[in-house]
């Protein structure tokens, strides 16, 4: 009986084990934590490097750094330095895919405005995209060299390039990669509010120096020391920092990709990508084709084997049937797979709200 008693854990034996284990986890987690937090912490260090290596790149190109962003006469927003410093990130194919006479948050820019650029966003921290179905970044510029049609050069820092600072994280108030205001003024405190630089998580910002380093400012920075910091030459007027006053709503907004008929033998993939809130209700849908991207063909997208293309958009008032006439669809479908992909469009055209997100201002 004794022996087989012995072949098994008794209570006490077993409550022991369970205490062990449970003590072992509790000291591991917080070491796991931290170690994540470190690797976050260096991603995003070197998303600034890498941010700021393209804006040197830039500048060795064109003898500036690129404007802030492109404001027409009119006040017609156009693009922004992020958009404009695509191509020294590796990502030139997409940059070729924007439309540069057209701004940013038109229909037929929208392919490339849609992404979430890892490059632009602190890890594991991808709040969703943008009501109006935009990636957004966690970084922002500094309003005296990255300003409205701005062409600020390196021998116009007065203050010394290791001194004077190009971009860094912010805590909130999270805009659009792609929008040409991406700027924001120092301020005198970080980590101190929805409008301040820092993240509240590391109690402090990572801020890239127009040198291309990047450096960790503690919150307990004093406000002195960020004063000079923003008021290092050359400093921006009033005009030229100027911004729109919007607020971007940020969710778990998405894109849904449905197919549409049309001949498997062609060249192309046929697309309507629509724009869902979190409650799955379509707020905007643009009729697009998948390129399919073969050995030699030009551009070629790294890492991937096909991009989608713009071809049209569908608002409430489109004469759907009219509109997809009027596209290669027509040659590349049948008669019944034209009249099918009408249906299911003017099914989803029905429930789109009257305004449509992107239509309500720059």
């Amino acid at each position: 009986m004794n022996q087989q008693r012995r072949l098994g854990l008794t209570w006490v034996e077993l409550c022991v084990v369970l205490g062990i284990i449970s003590l072992t986890i509790a000291l591991l987690l917080p070491a796991v934590h931290r170690a994540r937090e470190e690797a976050r912490r260096s991603t995003s260090k070197n998303n600034l490097k890498q941010t700021g290596l393209a804006l040197h790149n830039y500048h060795d190109t064109h003898q500036c750094f690129p404007p802030g962003g492109t404001i027409r006469g009119d006040g017609l927003a156009m693009h922004g330095w992020m958009m404009m410093i695509m191509p020294y990130l590796d990502a030139s194919p997409y940059y070729n895919m924007v439309d540069s006479s057209l701004p940013w948050n038109s229909p037929e820019n929208f392919p490339v405005c849609e992404l979430s650029k890892p490059v632009y966003q602190i890890p594991d921290t991808d709040m969703g995209l943008t009501s109006d179905g935009q990636g957004v970044t966690f970084y922002l510029g500094n309003p005296n060299l990255l300003h409205r049609n701005s062409s600020i050069a390196l021998r116009d820092l007065k203050g010394g390039v290791a001194h004077n600072w190009l971009a860094g994280e912010v805590a909130g108030n999270f805009q659009p990669w792609a929008y040409p205001f991406n700027w924001r003024a120092l301020g005198t405190k970080l980590c101190d509010g929805l409008n301040s630089f820092g993240y509240p998580a590391w109690d402090g910002a990572h801020m890239l120096l127009t040198d291309g380093k990047v450096s960790y400012f503690s919150k307990q920075t004093s406000a002195e020391v960020l004063k000079r910091m923003a008021e290092l030459p050359p400093v921006a007027t009033s005009e030229q920092v100027q911004v729109p006053d919007r607020k971007f709503k940020i969710g778990d907004y998405y894109w849904e990709s449905m197919n549409l008929d049309s001949n498997p033998e062609g060249i192309n993939q046929y697309i309507v990508k629509v724009l869902r809130d979190p409650s799955g209700r379509p707020l905007s849908m643009n009729v697009c084709f998948k390129f399919i991207n073969r050995p030699g063909d030009l551009p070629e997208y790294k890492g991937k084997g096909a991009a989608f293309q713009f071809l049209a958009h569908i608002s409430p008032e489109t004469d759907v049937d009219s509109l997809l006439k009027s596209t290669v669809l027509v040659e590349e479908t049948t008669p019944q797979q034209l009249e099918a992909n009408v249906k299911l469009l003017q099914s989803l055209q029905g429930r789109l709200p009257q305004i449509e997100p992107g239509h309500q201002g720059i």
